[in-house]
């Protein structure tokens, strides 16, 4: 099926073979996306003069929005004031993972917009001059091992951002409920797009003056989970071999 911007054309054997879009339209992770609109938002922002957004895949199989913007003023706005500023307008599926800061966009002999020589987004571990900060505390020991559980990394510093970890909308959602589960703490979605650090996390925790599970509780619930998996899977075996008998 075919929509209303598709470019397509057709083959020698009759059949059409969709090319792309005539737009800026791109689908990703099932959502339908028009980059423009992202890019006026973005516009829209005191201290952005300019913006591009893209869909990219750096990592094979993982299609990311990243936008660039040029600054109107120093000091330039920061990852989270931009994705705040975003999530007041936009859904959450159409906030770029990753903003890049350039002096000016790279242009075409022609003096257009050379998309593809914007460069890559660097991660935290490619990112030079950040110092890496190990958790200070039990508080955010206790969400740092939830986010490596969830990124499926080693570590994690305190003043990572989750989106540029390697986090996304997908994900965040997942750490809501691991934070649920492991901390017994109902972290609305929002505050997790609002506090993407495990220092602002934490810190929004603490306010809050909930009591947190200590980690050798915390670990000791793990535990029990998987006990009691165990021991469902091996009874439900039982129950098969005697029905078989």
């Amino acid at each position: 099926m075919y929509r209303t911007g598709d470019r397509a054309r057709y083959g020698a054997d009759g059949n059409l073979e969709f090319l792309g879009r005539v737009d800026q339209q791109v689908k990703v992770r099932g959502y339908r996306i028009e980059l423009g609109e992202i890019e006026v938002a973005l516009s829209r922002h005191p201290a952005v003069r300019e913006a591009v957004v893209l869909a990219r895949q750096d990592v094979p199989g993982e299609k990311r929005l990243a936008s660039y913007i040029v600054a109107s003023r120093q000091p330039a706005p920061t990852t989270a004031e931009l994705r705040e500023f975003l999530l007041e307008t936009l859904p959450e599926y159409m906030v770029p993972w990753a903003f890049v800061e350039l002096e000016a966009f790279p242009v075409t002999t022609n003096g257009k917009l050379d998309r593809a020589a914007l460069p890559a987004p660097k991660t935290p571990a490619t990112a030079a001059g950040e110092a890496f900060v190990a958790p200070r505390n039990e508080l955010e020991r206790a969400i740092a091992g939830i986010w490596c559980e969830v990124l499926q990394v080693e570590h994690v510093g305190v003043n990572d951002n989750f989106f540029e970890s390697g986090g996304s909308s997908l994900l965040i959602v997942k750490l809501h409920t691991r934070l649920k589960e492991g901390l017994g703490r109902d972290v609305p979605v929002m505050e997790l797009f609002r506090h993407t650090t495990i220092d602002a996390l934490a810190r929004k925790l603490a306010e809050e003056g909930e009591a947190v599970p200590a980690a050798e509780e915390t670990a000791g619930r793990r535990a029990r989970t998987r006990q009691e998996s165990l021991r469902q899977l091996r009874e439900a075996r039982a129950g098969r071999r005697g029905r078989a008998v």
